[in-house]
C-alpha cells in the first residue's frame, strides 16, 4: 500500500458534499467523518484581529492600513483565504472500507467500563459557605442544567457513534447501572426548579438550548441570585459570577467534553454568568487540582470496577470524594447495600444514592465511549468470534473456540 499527498486550492462546497462531483459515491457520503467545518471568515477574524490591530497602531499613513485581512486575501491575485491538503493511503482496491468488517481487518465494539464526568466541588460552588444548603445545590444545578443540554451536539462531533451519553453516574456496562426502560429514569439535569420537565419531545437545537437557559435562570434565582430581565446580575454573599472548570485537553481542546463545555460557557455568557474553560496542557496539573481540594470544577473519568461499590467515591468517608458530598441520607444508603447480597434490593438503592448526587449538583455523568478490540480477516475466521463481547466477557473468554484459517 502506498501514502500520497497534494496540495490543492480546495473547495470547501466539495468535501461537504454540498454537490457531488463525478468522483464522488452519493451513497457512501454518510460514511464520511467532519473534524471541523466552521466559517472561513470567522476563523480568519478569531486568528487574526488582535495582530492586525497591532499592525494598523502601528501605520502613520492611512492608506497602509488594512481595514479587513480576509477580504484583503480573497480578493488577492497571488494568495487564497485557504488550501486543501490530500492524504491518500491505498487506493480503493487495497483499503476500501464498507462497514466494521473487511478484507485486511474485523473491528468489534464494546463499551469501555467506566465513563466520563463532568464535576463541581461542593465545597467551592456554593452560597454563603454551606455546601449542602438547597441555595447551593440550586447554584451548581443552574451550570449543570445548561452543560448537560449541550452534551449530544459536543460528544457526537468528537465520538460518532462510538460512545453514547449516559444519565447517572454510573457506567452502563454495570448491572447495577439504570436502564432507559426503568420506571422513574430521567435525563440527568432535565427538571427546572419546580420539578417540571424542562423538554418536551419535539424540542431540538435553539430551542432546547434556550429552554436549558430558562430552565438555569430558575435555579440561579432560588440560589438568592439576583434575575433581571433575563440576566443574572449578582450574586448572593458567598457566591460567585464566575467558576472555573479545569479540563486535560491538551491545551488544545482535544478532548470529548472540551466542546460541551465551551457551548455551555458561551450559551451562560448570554445571561451573564461566566463558566471559564481553563484547558491544561499538563494532565498532573488537572489531577493535583481536584485532589488537592483546589479546584472548582473539572472533568475526568472514572474506570469502573466489577462490583459498583459507591462507598470510595461518595461516602462522606470516602477516600477519593473529591466532590466533597456530606449526606447522612447517601451514606446510610451506601452501606446498606454494601450489607446485602440481594442484587435486586442493590440495584434501587444505588438508583436512590444516585439520584441523591445528582441532586447535589456535583457531578454532571457525560459519555459512555466504546473500545475496539480488531482482528486479522487474513488469519482469524470471523465467523468464530464471540458475538456481543462486553468489558467482562472479551475474546479471551471463548478464546478456545477462535479458528484461524
Amino acid at each position: 500500500r502506498t501514502i500520497s499527498a497534494m496540495v490543492g486550492q480546495g473547495s470547501v462546497n466539495h468535501n461537504s458534499r454540498a454537490f457531488n462531483a463525478k468522483n464522488t459515491d452519493p451513497e457512501r457520503s454518510h460514511l464520511n467523518i467532519t473534524y471541523c467545518h466552521e466559517n472561513i471568515k470567522t476563523v480568519f477574524h478569531e486568528l487574526f484581529d488582535e495582530a492586525l490591530k497591532r499592525y494598523n497602531d502601528k501605520q502613520t499613513r492611512a492608506d497602509r492600513k488594512i481595514e479587513d485581512y480576509y477580504e484583503k486575501i480573497r480578493s488577492s491575485k497571488q494568495e487564497k483565504p485557504f488550501h486543501e491538503i490530500i492524504l491518500q493511503v491505498g487506493n480503493k482496491d487495497d483499503m476500501s472500507a464498507e462497514g466494521e468488517d473487511g478484507p485486511v481487518i474485523t473491528t468489534r465494539l464494546k463499551d469501555y467500563r467506566g465513563y466520563g464526568y463532568i464535576a463541581l466541588s461542593a465545597a467551592k460552588v456554593n452560597v454563603g459557605g454551606d455546601p449542602a444548603s438547597e441555595a447551593s445545590k440550586d447554584l451548581r444545578k443552574a451550570i449543570m442544567t445548561v452543560v448537560s443540554a449541550y452534551r449530544d451536539e459536543g460528544i457526537n462531533s468528537y465520538y460518532g457513534d462510538t460512545a453514547t451519553i449516559i444519565n447517572y453516574p454510573m457506567s452502563n456496562t454495570s448491572w447495577a447501572a439504570p436502564s432507559v426502560t426503568d420506571d422513574g429514569y430521567k435525563i440527568a439535569y432535565s427538571t427546572d426548579v419546580d420539578g417540571n420537565e424542562i423538554y418536551t419531545s419535539d424540542m431540538s437545537g435553539d430551542t432546547k438550548y434556550a429552554a436549558a437557559l430558562q430552565a438555569a435562570l430558575g435555579y440561579f434565582e432560588a440560589a438568592g441570585y439576583t434575575v433581571e430581565n433575563g440576566q443574572v446580575t449578582a450574586a448572593p454573599a458567598g457566591a460567585k459570577m464566575e467558576y472555573t472548570v479545569n479540563i486535560g485537553a491538551s491545551g488544545n481542546g482535544d478532548h470529548p467534553s472540551f466542546q460541551v463545555l465551551t457551548n455551555a460557557a458561551a450559551a451562560l455568557k448570554t445571561i451573564g454568568f461566566t463558566l471559564t474553560v481553563n484547558d491544561l496542557a499538563n494532565a498532573s496539573d488537572l489531577y493535583s487540582s481536584y485532589q488537592s481540594g483546589v479546584a472548582e470544577g473539572w472533568v475526568a473519568a472514572w474506570q469502573s470496577t466489577n462490583d459498583p461499590d459507591m462507598y470510595q467515591l461518595y461516602d462522606s468517608n470516602g477516600s477519593t470524594n473529591y466532590y466533597k458530598i456530606n449526606d447522612s441520607d447517601l451514606d446510610e444508603l451506601i452501606e446498606a447495600a454494601r450489607q446485602t447480597t440481594d442484587q435486586d434490593a442493590r440495584k434501587a438503592m444505588y438508583k436512590e444514592a444516585m439520584e441523591i448526587i445528582l441532586d447535589w449538583g456535583v457531578e454532571l455523568p457525560v459519555y459512555q465511549r466504546s473500545e475496539a478490540t480488531i482482528f486479522s480477516s487474513e488469519r482469524v475466521d470471523t465467523t468464530t468470534i464471540p458475538n456481543d463481547m462486553t468489558p467482562y466477557w472479551t475474546y479471551q473468554s471463548e478464546i478456545n473456540k477462535i479458528a484461524l484459517k
